[in-house]
């Protein structure tokens, strides 16, 4: 039974410098892959299919999503605890990216309609079952994503509460603006 928890919060066995080497690397192959299936990781939770995305471009919005989600906890961090280091938010932040390996993994196998034809008409999608497929994956990924992003914050700050409620829901949706602007600018 101890050992299912870990699927949901690992980081009470593994954080600081160890979390983020074991995450980083997850974090950069799953950019790599995700890169080839034309999917990118843009925002703090999200996941989008584009037209030709390659891995430079995954790679570069992986990074700015992953960076402002860590920036944001850490500022979090200091408004809801002050007892906590950096290196914990660093390592649980980038290890909770572990999820979206399988969503890259899917990515190679699904086909989608160009950002055109989706725009000329939305209701394409539905010609594309792998896709729709990949619509219903995705769900409880992001749920398991976001449930250890939640638990990497718990275990880093020892915050609890409706503190650590607020101070995640709000420091999750200030990351998500942060990082869509940022990527809007940079790219």
């Amino acid at each position: 039974m101890k050992n299912k928890s870990l699927i949901w919060n690992p980081f009470t066995r593994i954080a600081g410098w160890q979390a983020f080497g074991i995450g980083i690397v997850i974090v950069v192959v799953s950019a790599v892959i995700a890169g080839f299936g034309n999917l990118l990781f843009d925002g703090a939770i999200d996941a989008h299919f584009g037209d030709d995305v390659g891995v430079v471009k995954s790679l570069v919005v992986n990074g700015i999503s992953l960076i402002s989600v860590v920036l944001v906890m850490y500022i979090t961090g200091l408004i809801i605890s002050r007892d906590f280091r950096f290196v914990d938010i660093l390592g649980t932040m980038t290890l909770a990216r572990a999820p979206l390996l399988i969503l890259a993994l899917i990515a190679l196998f699904v086909s989608s309609p160009s950002e055109a034809k989706v725009l000329e008409n939305p209701m394409i999608v539905l010609n594309y079952p792998s896709l729709i497929i990949f619509g219903l994956i995705s769900i409880p990924i992001i749920v398991w994503f976001v449930a250890l992003m939640y638990n990497g914050l718990k275990v880093s700050t020892g915050a609890k509460g409706k503190k650590l409620v607020i101070g995640f829901i709000g420091g999750l949706l200030f990351a998500e603006i942060i990082s869509k602007m940022l990527i809007h600018l940079i790219l």
